[in-house]
């Protein structure tokens, strides 16, 4: 899988699922080494199957889910006042991405909804002052149905847009407002200036939240100029081909590791199970990479 390290990967290019899935081991040091193997000279994401979460209680194993990935990187604080969490649980609390106008909500978790999720990274928002690296999902219960994974390559989405867009990605290349009201640390302002593309230490970097994006320009009242609205609507247009982006469904005791600065995520709507213990249920962390 060494070639996708840089030249990026779609769909058709990841079909065998076995090259980038990894079994758990409960030697922590050794799993890092093939994770940071798959994050930084393959395809950006692993899958480690069979950790021992499901049969954890949830607290037992938010603390197993930041151990195991101790030896990679350290556990960012999630939430704001009270509610804090290394390890935060994605599941839903009632909470609606959209409004009852179907207007997207800027100031809903969405990780406590069960509605779809576009494809986004999380250091788009800079989620409560911070920059993470990585972003791991842990499957304490998966939903009844639905509730899959979407992946897509921000290197890949790159490429395209330097062949098929170059003014857009120009264009994309320049601050960007973005709305994150949702995880706006205390003190600092509620729309932050970013570039979708950036490059940082000579590598290519992605913030990418398109629905963020069109609520800073609400919230601001400042529409986007002609020539960044266009850049933004190509970037859509290309992030919808479905030939980009793969479907993983996680099972009880799976965790998604990706590289948040490089891989967009997502979630297809799901239902969960009338059972209270069988509801679906994540522990979300978010990292700061150890360095090698």
């Amino acid at each position: 899988m060494d070639d996708t390290a840089t030249a990026g990967w779609t769909r058709e290019s990841l079909r065998d699922r076995r090259t980038f899935r990894i079994p758990y081991t409960h030697d922590h040091a050794a799993l890092a080494v093939r994770l940071r193997r798959a994050l930084q000279h393959g395809p950006g994401f692993a899958v480690v199957t069979g950790t021992p979460v499901a049969a954890l209680a949830v607290r037992d194993a938010q603390a197993f889910a930041v151990a195991m990935l101790g030896p990679l990187g350290t556990a960012l604080v999630q939430g704001r006042g009270g509610d804090r969490e290394r390890a935060w649980l994605v599941r839903d609390e009632g909470v609606s991405a959209h409004t009852g106008e179907g207007r997207f909500h800027e100031n809903a978790y969405t990780s406590k909804s069960r509605g779809y999720l576009h494809l986004h990274n999380d250091r788009a928002v800079q989620p409560f002052g911070q920059d993470p690296d990585l972003l791991a999902l842990f499957t304490h219960r998966r939903a009844l149905r639905g509730g899959a994974s979407l992946l897509l390559d921000g290197r890949t989405l790159h490429q395209l847009l330097a062949a098929e867009h170059p003014r857009a990605l120009s264009e994309l290349s320049t601050p960007y407002p973005v709305d994150r009201r949702h995880v706006t640390p205390l003190g600092e302002p509620e729309v932050i200036q970013v570039p979708v593309f950036d490059t940082v230490g000579g590598r290519m970097v992605v913030r990418c939240n398109t629905k963020r994006i069109e609520t800073a320009a609400a919230l601001t009242g400042q529409p986007l100029p002609e020539g960044k609205q266009a850049a933004l609507d190509t970037l859509k247009r290309v992030l919808a081909r479905p030939s980009l982006r793969i479907r993983i469904l996680l099972d009880d005791g799976d965790c998604l590791l990706t590289d948040d600065r490089r891989i967009l995520h997502g979630r297809t709507a799901y239902d969960d199970d009338p059972a209270p213990d069988r509801r679906r249920c994540l522990i979300r962390l978010m990292l700061h990479r150890h360095p090698n």
